[in-house]
């Protein structure tokens, strides 16, 4: 068994959430991180933060797995991870679902009363509204993911226990109830397996029911903090990375406007505007709380319409997604090379010359669309 890691933070690798959509794109983003580095690779931060869809990528590399062999698991590598399909996210709890048949069609003879009476009145709506009371808790379920990383961090000399783990791991959930922050490897005594902790983390509301926990219901860590990287800077981190792949959409093209997408459209810029304006607020003050960490924001480029045409939670196009996490971290890089190398540099981080990486990229790139 290895020893458990509770010195202070030094390096951290803060993931934020963004559905399946924002997965791939971080995985793409830590293949990036792993080619710019030269004696350095993403397994060695000691200190991991991941929120939602970034807790499962967290998890995973906080156990030693690499980028590039998480995205190969998405084809048809088998060596280092079963594959990750869709179907592990949308797991339909079928039980649920039916139980609820029952309690509506007992509520609708009152609910068809009141309509009857309240019909031209506006308490129709709090009317129908009460039905919603007697719905499901979730579209989906989470079970089939927590299923998958157990089998995962159960094999291969990985590990399900946060205590057991090399770097620390930390996965904010949000409280249901109270609207709290309950931070799962926080503490020493952790006893909630990793793997139930990423179902928590993920628990997006509305699409998925929440996930109980010791008598807690736990929903999506995002709904309180886009990124949590405080969690990083309060453990005395110096450097932390933050990858970030849900920014609002800036048109490029006169005359285009959001409202031209329809109804989700505007609904995704809204929370792609809610969350990224409340991550940079918070970034904010970690700079002026913390001035002694160095804080690097990678994220996607504000006009890449086609990628945030996507649906949050797709996964048909996932190398495609992987691939633009990939060539925008390294273009971010390349853009202000000179900075960031003295700037990973006092932090014991050596990057790869710019040639070598220009090198790596095209090869990586060109591969990455055949497999595409």
């Amino acid at each position: 068994m290895r020893a458990p890691h509770y010195g202070p933070a030094r390096r951290a690798l803060v993931l934020a959430g963004g559905g399946i959509t924002g997965g791939l794109y971080e995985i793409g983003a830590l293949i990036a991180l792993d080619s710019l580095f030269d004696d350095f690779r993403v397994r060695d931060f000691d200190t991991f933060v991941g929120t939602s869809a970034g807790a499962l990528v967290a998890a995973l590399v906080a156990n030693g797995v690499a980028p590039l062999h998480i995205r190969d698991t998405l084809e048809n590598d088998r060596r280092t991870l079963p594959r990750l399909s869709g179907a592990r996210f949308l797991s339909i709890p079928w039980a649920h679902h039916l139980g609820t048949i029952p309690r509506i069609a007992a509520a609708l003879p009152g609910i068809a009363h009141d309509l009857w009476a309240n019909w031209k009145d506006v308490l129709v709506f709090d009317t129908l509204a009460s039905l919603t009371r007697h719905l499901p808790h979730g579209l989906f379920c989470l079970d089939g993911l927590e299923a998958y990383v157990r089998q995962v961090l159960t094999s291969n000399g990985r590990s399900d226990e946060f205590a057991t783990l090399p770097s620390r791991l930390l996965i904010p959930a949000t409280v249901l109830d109270t609207g709290s922050i309950h931070v799962f490897g926080g503490s020493r005594g952790e006893r909630t397996p990793i793997s139930r902790a990423v179902a928590a983390s993920a628990a997006v509301p509305l699409l998925f029911e929440p996930v109980c926990i010791d008598g807690v219901d736990y929903i999506d860590g995002a709904v309180t903090k886009t990124a949590h990287a405080s969690l990083a800077t309060e453990r005395g981190a110096q450097l932390v990375i933050v990858v970030n792949p849900i920014r609002p959409l800036v048109f490029e093209r006169p005359g285009t406007v959001m409202r031209e997408g329809g109804a989700l459209a505007i609904a995704g810029q809204a929370m792609r505007i809610a969350l990224n304006r409340r991550l940079r607020e918070g970034l904010g003050r970690h700079r002026y709380e913390h001035p002694e960490a160095d804080v690097v924001l990678l994220e996607p480029y504000e006009a890449d319409l086609e990628l945030f045409d996507l649906p949050l939670m797709t996964y048909t196009l996932r190398q495609e997604v992987i691939r633009r996490g990939y060539r925008t971290t390294v273009k971010t890089i390349l853009n202000d090379f000179e900075r960031f190398k003295a700037l990973f540099g006092r932090h014991g981080i050596a990057m790869a010359p710019r040639r070598d990486i220009e090198r790596r990229a095209r090869k990586w790139s060109s591969a990455a669309r055949k497999v595409a």
